[in-house]
Protein backbone atom coordinates (compact mmCIF):
# COMPACT_ATOMS: atom_id res chain seq x y z
CA UNK A 1 0.00 0.00 0.00
CA UNK A 2 2.79 2.29 0.87
CA UNK A 3 4.54 1.53 -2.37
CA UNK A 4 1.39 2.19 -4.35
CA UNK A 5 0.91 5.59 -2.62
CA UNK A 6 4.49 6.55 -3.38
CA UNK A 7 4.11 5.66 -7.05
CA UNK A 8 0.91 7.69 -7.37
CA UNK A 9 2.42 10.75 -5.67
CA UNK A 10 5.56 10.56 -7.81
CA UNK A 11 3.52 10.27 -11.00
CA UNK A 12 1.43 13.31 -10.04
CA UNK A 13 4.53 15.35 -9.31
CA UNK A 14 5.98 14.40 -12.67
CA UNK A 15 2.83 15.36 -14.50
CA UNK A 16 2.80 18.75 -12.75
CA UNK A 17 6.44 19.36 -13.72
CA UNK A 18 5.84 18.43 -17.35
CA UNK A 19 2.72 20.62 -17.49
CA UNK A 20 4.63 23.51 -16.00
CA UNK A 21 7.42 23.11 -18.54
CA UNK A 22 4.97 22.99 -21.43
CA UNK A 23 3.13 26.04 -20.08
CA UNK A 24 6.40 27.94 -19.99
CA UNK A 25 6.83 27.23 -23.70
CA UNK A 26 3.37 28.56 -24.60
CA UNK A 27 2.87 32.23 -25.64
CA UNK A 28 1.60 34.50 -22.91
CA UNK A 29 -0.80 37.45 -23.07
CA UNK A 30 1.18 40.72 -22.58
CA UNK A 31 0.09 43.28 -20.03
CA UNK A 32 -0.45 47.00 -20.82
CA UNK A 33 2.56 48.91 -22.22
CA UNK A 34 4.29 51.01 -19.58
CA UNK A 35 3.67 54.72 -19.96
CA UNK A 36 6.79 56.71 -21.01
CA UNK A 37 6.57 59.85 -18.91
CA UNK A 38 8.18 63.14 -19.95
CA UNK A 39 11.65 63.40 -18.48
CA UNK A 40 12.91 66.74 -17.21
CA UNK A 41 16.44 67.69 -18.24
CA UNK A 42 18.96 70.42 -17.49
CA UNK A 43 22.11 71.19 -19.48
CA UNK A 44 24.33 74.15 -18.63
CA UNK A 45 25.26 76.43 -21.54
CA UNK A 46 27.69 79.32 -20.95
CA UNK A 47 27.05 79.12 -17.21
CA UNK A 48 23.25 79.15 -17.52
CA UNK A 49 21.13 75.97 -17.11
CA UNK A 50 18.77 75.17 -19.97
CA UNK A 51 15.90 73.33 -18.25
CA UNK A 52 13.44 71.51 -20.50
CA UNK A 53 12.25 68.05 -21.44
CA UNK A 54 13.92 65.22 -23.33
CA UNK A 55 12.60 64.77 -26.84
CA UNK A 56 11.38 61.13 -27.15
CA UNK A 57 13.91 58.86 -28.77
CA UNK A 58 16.78 61.34 -28.49
CA UNK A 59 19.29 62.82 -26.09
CA UNK A 60 18.15 66.38 -26.88
CA UNK A 61 16.93 68.67 -24.13
CA UNK A 62 14.20 70.90 -25.58
CA UNK A 63 12.94 74.14 -24.04
CA UNK A 64 10.08 76.43 -25.04
CA UNK A 65 10.08 79.96 -23.63
CA UNK A 66 9.29 83.56 -24.55
CA UNK A 67 7.24 86.52 -23.45
CA UNK A 68 4.22 88.65 -24.30
CA UNK A 69 4.38 92.44 -23.88
CA UNK A 70 1.55 94.95 -24.10
CA UNK A 71 2.49 98.60 -23.88
CA UNK A 72 1.40 102.17 -24.46
CA UNK A 73 3.84 104.92 -25.44
CA UNK A 74 3.80 108.63 -26.05
CA UNK A 75 5.95 111.71 -26.56
CA UNK A 76 5.92 115.38 -27.50
CA UNK A 77 5.94 116.73 -31.07
CA UNK A 78 7.22 120.11 -32.17
CA UNK A 79 8.21 121.76 -35.45
CA UNK A 80 10.23 119.58 -37.80
CA UNK A 81 12.97 121.01 -40.02
CA UNK A 82 14.75 119.51 -42.96
CA UNK A 83 17.79 120.52 -44.98
CA UNK A 84 17.24 120.15 -48.70
CA UNK A 85 16.00 121.75 -51.90
CA UNK A 86 12.69 119.92 -52.24
CA UNK A 87 9.97 118.68 -49.89
CA UNK A 88 9.39 115.59 -52.03
CA UNK A 89 9.77 112.40 -50.03
CA UNK A 90 11.23 114.11 -46.96
CA UNK A 91 9.49 113.29 -43.69
CA UNK A 92 10.32 113.77 -40.03
CA UNK A 93 12.75 111.10 -38.94
CA UNK A 94 14.37 110.68 -42.36
CA UNK A 95 18.07 111.45 -42.40
CA UNK A 96 19.00 114.75 -44.02
CA UNK A 97 21.21 114.71 -47.09
CA UNK A 98 20.60 111.03 -47.82
CA UNK A 99 20.89 110.38 -51.54
CA UNK A 100 18.88 113.47 -52.37
CA UNK A 101 21.38 116.32 -52.58
CA UNK A 102 23.01 115.79 -55.95
CA UNK A 103 24.60 119.06 -56.98
CA UNK A 104 24.26 120.77 -53.61
CA UNK A 105 26.86 123.35 -52.68
CA UNK A 106 29.49 124.60 -55.11
CA UNK A 107 30.41 128.18 -55.87
CA UNK A 108 27.88 128.48 -58.67
CA UNK A 109 25.66 125.66 -57.47
CA UNK A 110 22.16 125.74 -56.10
CA UNK A 111 22.26 126.98 -52.48
CA UNK A 112 21.16 124.67 -49.72
CA UNK A 113 17.83 125.44 -48.06
CA UNK A 114 16.24 124.53 -44.78
CA UNK A 115 12.49 124.42 -44.57
CA UNK A 116 9.73 123.51 -42.20
CA UNK A 117 8.16 120.17 -42.99
CA UNK A 118 4.51 120.81 -43.91
CA UNK A 119 2.15 119.87 -41.08
CA UNK A 120 5.22 119.30 -38.96
CA UNK A 121 3.27 118.64 -35.76
CA UNK A 122 -0.38 118.55 -36.66
CA UNK A 123 -0.39 115.18 -38.43
CA UNK A 124 2.06 113.33 -36.21
CA UNK A 125 0.87 111.03 -33.43
CA UNK A 126 1.71 111.69 -29.80
CA UNK A 127 0.27 108.40 -28.52
CA UNK A 128 0.69 104.80 -29.65
CA UNK A 129 0.51 101.17 -28.59
CA UNK A 130 2.49 98.00 -29.26
CA UNK A 131 1.89 94.30 -28.60
CA UNK A 132 4.71 91.79 -28.99
CA UNK A 133 4.71 87.98 -28.78
CA UNK A 134 8.18 86.46 -28.58
CA UNK A 135 8.46 82.69 -29.01
CA UNK A 136 11.80 80.97 -28.31
CA UNK A 137 13.02 77.39 -28.83
CA UNK A 138 16.23 75.84 -27.50
CA UNK A 139 17.51 72.38 -28.39
CA UNK A 140 20.62 71.30 -26.44
CA UNK A 141 22.55 68.04 -26.19
CA UNK A 142 25.85 67.13 -24.56
CA UNK A 143 28.80 66.06 -26.69
CA UNK A 144 32.45 65.24 -26.00
CA UNK A 145 33.30 68.82 -27.07
CA UNK A 146 30.65 70.60 -25.03
CA UNK A 147 26.97 71.40 -25.54
CA UNK A 148 25.52 71.40 -29.06
CA UNK A 149 22.99 74.25 -29.09
CA UNK A 150 20.29 75.33 -31.53
CA UNK A 151 18.41 78.51 -30.64
CA UNK A 152 15.47 80.03 -32.53
CA UNK A 153 13.51 83.16 -31.68
CA UNK A 154 10.56 84.62 -33.55
CA UNK A 155 8.72 87.85 -32.82
CA UNK A 156 5.17 88.83 -33.74
CA UNK A 157 4.36 92.54 -33.47
CA UNK A 158 1.21 94.57 -33.72
CA UNK A 159 0.48 98.20 -32.95
CA UNK A 160 -0.25 101.68 -34.19
CA UNK A 161 0.36 105.34 -33.59
CA UNK A 162 3.44 106.84 -31.98
CA UNK A 163 6.70 104.81 -32.14
CA UNK A 164 5.05 101.42 -32.49
CA UNK A 165 6.59 98.15 -33.69
CA UNK A 166 3.56 97.65 -35.95
CA UNK A 167 2.59 94.55 -37.88
CA UNK A 168 5.86 92.83 -38.69
CA UNK A 169 7.64 95.64 -36.89
CA UNK A 170 11.12 97.01 -37.29
CA UNK A 171 12.50 93.85 -35.72
CA UNK A 172 9.52 91.58 -36.30
CA UNK A 173 9.91 88.17 -37.87
CA UNK A 174 13.01 86.08 -37.26
CA UNK A 175 14.89 87.77 -34.43
CA UNK A 176 17.59 85.16 -33.77
CA UNK A 177 18.37 81.68 -35.09
CA UNK A 178 21.80 80.11 -34.62
CA UNK A 179 23.86 77.02 -33.83
CA UNK A 180 26.80 76.92 -31.39
CA UNK A 181 29.22 74.05 -30.72
CA UNK A 182 32.84 73.77 -29.55
CA UNK A 183 33.36 77.53 -29.88
CA UNK A 184 31.78 77.76 -33.36
CA UNK A 185 28.77 80.05 -33.85
CA UNK A 186 26.72 80.34 -37.04
CA UNK A 187 23.42 82.05 -37.80
CA UNK A 188 21.50 85.22 -36.96
CA UNK A 189 22.64 86.29 -33.51
CA UNK A 190 23.99 89.08 -31.33
CA UNK A 191 26.94 90.94 -32.79
CA UNK A 192 30.26 90.22 -31.10
CA UNK A 193 31.21 93.91 -31.48
CA UNK A 194 28.65 95.50 -29.20
CA UNK A 195 29.02 95.24 -25.42
CA UNK A 196 25.64 96.18 -23.97
CA UNK A 197 23.18 96.27 -26.84
CA UNK A 198 20.60 99.00 -26.46
CA UNK A 199 20.65 99.73 -22.73
CA UNK A 200 18.07 99.32 -19.98
CA UNK A 201 15.02 100.75 -21.76
CA UNK A 202 12.87 99.64 -24.72
CA UNK A 203 14.40 102.44 -26.78
CA UNK A 204 18.17 102.57 -26.99
CA UNK A 205 20.77 104.85 -25.51
CA UNK A 206 23.95 105.60 -27.51
CA UNK A 207 25.37 102.19 -28.35
CA UNK A 208 26.10 100.16 -31.49
CA UNK A 209 23.24 97.79 -30.72
CA UNK A 210 22.87 94.78 -33.07
CA UNK A 211 21.84 92.69 -30.03
CA UNK A 212 18.29 93.56 -29.09
CA UNK A 213 17.65 94.91 -32.59
CA UNK A 214 19.10 94.38 -36.07
CA UNK A 215 21.07 91.23 -35.22
CA UNK A 216 23.41 90.21 -38.07
CA UNK A 217 24.10 86.88 -39.72
CA UNK A 218 27.37 85.69 -38.19
CA UNK A 219 30.09 83.07 -38.57
CA UNK A 220 32.43 83.14 -35.57
CA UNK A 221 34.88 81.18 -33.45
CA UNK A 222 35.33 81.81 -29.71
CA UNK A 223 38.32 80.51 -27.77
CA UNK A 224 37.89 80.18 -23.99
CA UNK A 225 41.02 80.43 -21.83
CA UNK A 226 39.61 79.70 -18.38
CA UNK A 227 39.00 82.11 -15.56
CA UNK A 228 36.21 83.74 -17.55
CA UNK A 229 38.49 84.99 -20.36
CA UNK A 230 37.60 84.49 -24.02
CA UNK A 231 38.45 85.85 -27.48
CA UNK A 232 36.32 85.84 -30.64
CA UNK A 233 36.94 86.39 -34.35
CA UNK A 234 33.79 86.86 -36.44
CA UNK A 235 32.57 87.86 -39.87
CA UNK A 236 29.20 89.62 -39.75
CA UNK A 237 26.66 90.67 -42.36
CA UNK A 238 26.69 94.46 -42.86
CA UNK A 239 23.14 94.25 -44.22
CA UNK A 240 20.09 93.15 -42.27
CA UNK A 241 17.17 90.79 -42.62
CA UNK A 242 18.08 89.37 -46.02
CA UNK A 243 18.79 92.75 -47.60
CA UNK A 244 21.41 92.58 -50.31
CA UNK A 245 22.94 94.51 -53.15
CA UNK A 246 22.76 98.23 -53.88
CA UNK A 247 20.24 99.04 -51.20
CA UNK A 248 22.06 101.36 -48.85
CA UNK A 249 19.68 104.21 -49.65
CA UNK A 250 16.96 102.08 -48.08
CA UNK A 251 19.09 101.21 -45.08
CA UNK A 252 20.12 104.76 -44.22
CA UNK A 253 18.33 106.91 -41.67
CA UNK A 254 17.62 104.38 -38.97
CA UNK A 255 17.40 101.33 -41.22
CA UNK A 256 19.05 97.99 -40.58
CA UNK A 257 22.61 96.89 -41.09
CA UNK A 258 25.83 98.79 -40.45
CA UNK A 259 25.82 100.87 -43.65
CA UNK A 260 24.67 104.44 -43.13
CA UNK A 261 24.42 105.41 -46.77
CA UNK A 262 26.65 107.51 -48.96
CA UNK A 263 25.42 111.03 -48.65
CA UNK A 264 25.11 113.44 -51.55
CA UNK A 265 25.15 112.21 -55.13
CA UNK A 266 27.10 108.97 -54.50
CA UNK A 267 25.59 105.50 -54.88
CA UNK A 268 26.59 102.45 -52.86
CA UNK A 269 28.18 99.60 -54.79
CA UNK A 270 27.87 95.86 -54.13
CA UNK A 271 29.26 94.27 -50.99
CA UNK A 272 32.78 92.80 -51.37
CA UNK A 273 33.47 91.95 -47.75
CA UNK A 274 31.58 91.28 -44.54
CA UNK A 275 32.29 93.31 -41.43
CA UNK A 276 35.29 91.72 -39.67
CA UNK A 277 35.04 91.72 -35.87
CA UNK A 278 37.49 90.75 -33.13
CA UNK A 279 36.73 90.89 -29.41
CA UNK A 280 38.20 90.11 -25.98
CA UNK A 281 35.89 89.43 -23.03
CA UNK A 282 36.12 88.58 -19.35
CA UNK A 283 33.30 87.51 -17.05
CA UNK A 284 33.97 87.00 -13.34
CA UNK A 285 32.25 87.39 -10.00
CA UNK A 286 33.01 91.12 -9.84
CA UNK A 287 31.45 91.85 -13.26
CA UNK A 288 32.35 91.86 -16.97
CA UNK A 289 34.68 93.68 -19.37
CA UNK A 290 34.81 93.92 -23.17
CA UNK A 291 37.07 95.26 -25.92
CA UNK A 292 36.24 94.89 -29.62
CA UNK A 293 37.23 96.23 -33.02
CA UNK A 294 35.69 96.06 -36.49
CA UNK A 295 36.72 96.66 -40.11
CA UNK A 296 33.92 97.91 -42.35
CA UNK A 297 34.41 98.12 -46.14
CA UNK A 298 32.68 100.94 -48.02
CA UNK A 299 32.40 101.25 -51.81
CA UNK A 300 30.64 104.00 -53.73
CA UNK A 301 30.54 105.74 -57.11
CA UNK A 302 29.21 109.17 -57.94
CA UNK A 303 29.52 112.20 -60.17
CA UNK A 304 30.64 115.69 -59.30
CA UNK A 305 30.98 118.99 -61.07
CA UNK A 306 28.09 120.01 -63.28
CA UNK A 307 27.19 123.25 -61.53
CA UNK A 308 30.45 123.36 -59.60
CA UNK A 309 33.23 125.79 -60.48
CA UNK A 310 36.41 126.06 -58.46
CA UNK A 311 37.98 129.45 -59.15
CA UNK A 312 41.20 128.46 -57.41
CA UNK A 313 42.00 125.33 -59.42
CA UNK A 314 39.93 125.95 -62.55
CA UNK A 315 38.82 122.35 -62.44
CA UNK A 316 37.87 120.72 -65.71
CA UNK A 317 34.65 119.58 -64.03
CA UNK A 318 32.97 122.94 -64.39
CA UNK A 319 29.48 124.12 -65.24
CA UNK A 320 27.64 121.69 -67.55
CA UNK A 321 30.56 119.25 -67.40
CA UNK A 322 30.72 116.54 -64.73
CA UNK A 323 33.28 113.93 -63.73
CA UNK A 324 33.00 110.65 -61.86
CA UNK A 325 34.54 109.66 -58.54
CA UNK A 326 34.76 106.35 -56.73
CA UNK A 327 35.51 105.26 -53.18
CA UNK A 328 36.79 101.88 -51.95
CA UNK A 329 38.20 102.01 -48.44
CA UNK A 330 37.95 100.48 -45.00
CA UNK A 331 36.17 102.14 -42.15
CA UNK A 332 36.86 100.99 -38.62
CA UNK A 333 35.58 101.26 -35.06
CA UNK A 334 36.37 100.19 -31.50
CA UNK A 335 34.02 99.45 -28.62
CA UNK A 336 34.83 98.95 -24.94
CA UNK A 337 32.89 98.59 -21.73
CA UNK A 338 32.86 97.33 -18.17
CA UNK A 339 30.20 96.43 -15.60
CA UNK A 340 30.55 96.03 -11.84
CA UNK A 341 28.23 93.98 -9.64
CA UNK A 342 27.32 95.84 -6.46
CA UNK A 343 28.31 93.79 -3.37
CA UNK A 344 25.56 92.95 -0.89
CA UNK A 345 22.89 94.09 -3.37
CA UNK A 346 22.15 91.06 -5.55
CA UNK A 347 20.89 91.86 -9.03
CA UNK A 348 22.37 95.37 -9.01
CA UNK A 349 25.16 96.72 -11.21
CA UNK A 350 26.71 99.83 -12.70
CA UNK A 351 28.38 100.04 -16.10
CA UNK A 352 29.98 102.26 -18.70
CA UNK A 353 30.59 101.72 -22.43
CA UNK A 354 31.96 103.78 -25.29
CA UNK A 355 32.60 103.45 -29.03
CA UNK A 356 34.57 105.37 -31.65
CA UNK A 357 34.30 105.04 -35.43
CA UNK A 358 35.57 106.47 -38.70
CA UNK A 359 33.78 105.83 -42.01
CA UNK A 360 31.62 103.35 -40.06
CA UNK A 361 29.07 105.66 -38.47
CA UNK A 362 26.56 103.14 -37.14
CA UNK A 363 29.30 101.59 -35.02
CA UNK A 364 29.70 104.97 -33.29
CA UNK A 365 26.43 104.33 -31.47
CA UNK A 366 24.53 107.54 -32.28
CA UNK A 367 22.11 106.29 -34.99
CA UNK A 368 20.54 103.57 -32.79
CA UNK A 369 19.52 105.95 -30.00
CA UNK A 370 15.87 106.32 -29.02
CA UNK A 371 13.75 105.11 -31.95
CA UNK A 372 16.43 105.51 -34.62
CA UNK A 373 15.64 109.07 -35.69
CA UNK A 374 19.30 110.13 -35.54
CA UNK A 375 18.83 112.85 -32.96
CA UNK A 376 15.52 114.21 -34.21
CA UNK A 377 13.43 112.72 -31.40
CA UNK A 378 9.80 112.25 -32.49
CA UNK A 379 10.70 114.11 -35.70
CA UNK A 380 11.27 117.35 -33.78
CA UNK A 381 13.82 119.81 -35.13
CA UNK A 382 16.74 118.74 -37.31
CA UNK A 383 18.45 115.34 -37.65
CA UNK A 384 22.17 114.75 -37.37
CA UNK A 385 23.99 114.43 -40.71
CA UNK A 386 25.19 110.83 -40.39
CA UNK A 387 26.67 108.72 -43.16
CA UNK A 388 29.71 106.61 -44.02
CA UNK A 389 31.08 109.13 -46.56
CA UNK A 390 30.10 112.24 -48.53
CA UNK A 391 31.06 113.14 -52.11
CA UNK A 392 32.02 116.80 -52.27
CA UNK A 393 31.37 118.88 -55.35
CA UNK A 394 35.09 118.94 -56.18
CA UNK A 395 35.31 115.14 -56.31
CA UNK A 396 36.90 114.67 -52.88
CA UNK A 397 35.33 112.60 -50.10
CA UNK A 398 34.46 113.96 -46.67
CA UNK A 399 35.11 111.59 -43.76
CA UNK A 400 32.84 111.16 -40.70
CA UNK A 401 34.09 110.49 -37.18
CA UNK A 402 31.43 109.40 -34.72
CA UNK A 403 31.82 108.52 -31.04
CA UNK A 404 29.69 108.09 -27.95
CA UNK A 405 29.91 107.17 -24.28
CA UNK A 406 27.10 105.79 -22.10
CA UNK A 407 26.70 104.90 -18.43
CA UNK A 408 23.96 103.18 -16.50
CA UNK A 409 23.00 101.72 -13.15
CA UNK A 410 20.36 99.13 -12.17
CA UNK A 411 19.50 98.77 -8.50
CA UNK A 412 17.46 95.96 -6.93
CA UNK A 413 15.76 97.96 -4.18
CA UNK A 414 13.51 95.09 -3.01
CA UNK A 415 12.86 91.60 -4.45
CA UNK A 416 9.95 93.17 -6.37
CA UNK A 417 11.34 96.62 -7.28
CA UNK A 418 14.26 97.48 -9.58
CA UNK A 419 15.20 101.06 -10.49
CA UNK A 420 17.52 102.10 -13.31
CA UNK A 421 19.08 105.24 -14.74
CA UNK A 422 21.08 105.74 -17.94
CA UNK A 423 22.76 108.58 -19.77
CA UNK A 424 24.74 109.13 -22.99
CA UNK A 425 26.79 111.75 -24.79
CA UNK A 426 28.16 111.62 -28.34
CA UNK A 427 29.41 113.63 -31.32
CA UNK A 428 29.49 113.26 -35.09
CA UNK A 429 31.99 115.42 -37.01
CA UNK A 430 33.08 115.66 -40.64
CA UNK A 431 36.61 116.25 -41.93
CA UNK A 432 37.47 117.20 -45.50
CA UNK A 433 34.25 119.15 -46.07
CA UNK A 434 34.07 121.34 -49.18
CA UNK A 435 34.25 125.08 -48.60
CA UNK A 436 30.57 125.39 -49.54
CA UNK A 437 29.45 122.06 -48.09
CA UNK A 438 25.94 121.25 -46.82
CA UNK A 439 27.46 119.01 -44.13
CA UNK A 440 27.24 119.97 -40.47
CA UNK A 441 28.63 118.61 -37.21
CA UNK A 442 26.47 117.39 -34.33
CA UNK A 443 26.56 116.69 -30.64
CA UNK A 444 23.82 115.02 -28.61
CA UNK A 445 23.01 113.82 -25.11
CA UNK A 446 20.36 111.56 -23.63
CA UNK A 447 19.13 110.70 -20.14
CA UNK A 448 16.48 108.29 -18.93
CA UNK A 449 14.92 106.56 -15.93
CA UNK A 450 13.43 103.05 -15.77
CA UNK A 451 11.35 101.42 -13.00
CA UNK A 452 10.32 97.75 -12.73
CA UNK A 453 7.75 96.23 -10.37
CA UNK A 454 7.41 92.42 -10.30
CA UNK A 455 4.56 91.50 -7.93
CA UNK A 456 4.76 87.78 -8.76
CA UNK A 457 7.20 85.56 -10.61
CA UNK A 458 7.34 86.09 -14.41
CA UNK A 459 5.19 89.25 -14.35
CA UNK A 460 6.78 92.67 -14.88
CA UNK A 461 5.33 96.19 -14.86
CA UNK A 462 7.76 98.71 -16.34
CA UNK A 463 7.73 102.49 -16.72
CA UNK A 464 10.31 104.42 -18.79
CA UNK A 465 10.97 108.11 -19.40
CA UNK A 466 13.74 109.21 -21.83
CA UNK A 467 14.86 112.63 -23.10
CA UNK A 468 17.34 113.50 -25.88
CA UNK A 469 18.77 116.84 -27.03
CA UNK A 470 20.74 117.39 -30.27
CA UNK A 471 22.70 120.45 -31.45
CA UNK A 472 23.69 120.75 -35.14
CA UNK A 473 26.15 123.41 -36.34
CA UNK A 474 25.21 125.61 -39.29
CA UNK A 475 26.78 124.27 -42.52
CA UNK A 476 29.04 126.46 -44.63
CA UNK A 477 26.80 126.01 -47.65
CA UNK A 478 23.60 127.08 -45.95
CA UNK A 479 21.82 130.15 -47.35
CA UNK A 480 18.99 131.46 -45.19
CA UNK A 481 15.89 132.91 -46.79
CA UNK A 482 16.62 131.70 -50.32
CA UNK A 483 13.66 130.92 -52.54
CA UNK A 484 12.74 127.27 -53.03
CA UNK A 485 10.16 124.64 -52.22
CA UNK A 486 8.74 124.76 -48.74
CA UNK A 487 9.10 127.46 -46.13
CA UNK A 488 12.63 128.81 -45.83
CA UNK A 489 13.94 129.87 -42.47
CA UNK A 490 17.05 130.79 -40.54
CA UNK A 491 19.12 127.82 -39.49
CA UNK A 492 17.44 125.68 -36.83
CA UNK A 493 20.05 123.32 -35.44
CA UNK A 494 18.43 122.12 -32.22
CA UNK A 495 16.24 119.04 -31.91
CA UNK A 496 14.90 117.52 -28.72
CA UNK A 497 12.06 115.51 -27.30
CA UNK A 498 10.95 113.07 -24.63
CA UNK A 499 9.25 109.70 -24.74
CA UNK A 500 7.36 107.80 -22.03
CA UNK A 501 6.36 104.16 -22.06
CA UNK A 502 4.41 101.74 -19.83
CA UNK A 503 4.78 98.01 -20.40
CA UNK A 504 3.22 94.86 -18.97
CA UNK A 505 5.24 91.70 -19.69
CA UNK A 506 4.50 88.05 -18.91
CA UNK A 507 7.52 85.76 -19.30
CA UNK A 508 7.20 82.02 -19.68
Amino acid sequence: MTLTKSLLLGSAAGLVAVASAQAADLPTRKGPVAVEYVRVCSITVAGTPVVGFVLPGSDTCFKISGYITGQIEGGNVKTAYFQGSSTSGNNPGNGPLTNNLSGVGGHYGSPDYQYIVPNGGEQRDTFGYTTRFNLTFDAVSNTAYGPLVAHGEYQFNHGGGFDNAGTGGSDGGLNRAYVTWAGISAGKMNSFFSFTGGGLAWNNFFSPDRQGFDEPDVLAYTASFGGGFSATIAIEDPYNGGSNGNNVSNLASGGGGTYMGYLGSATEQGMRSPDIVGSLDVKQAWGTAHLAGVLHNIRADGSYGGDYYDEASYSSCYYYSSCSASLDKWGYAVDAGVTFNIPNLAGSMIGVTGSWSQNASRYGGLPDAMNGEEGSVNGNGQNMAIGDAFLNEDGSWATPTSWSISAWGAFQVTPQVNLGIEGSYGENTWSGKGYDSPLYDSRSWLIGGIAHYDPVKNLDFEFELLYQNTQNSQPAGYVAGSPGSGTTTSWQGEADGFQARFEVTRNF
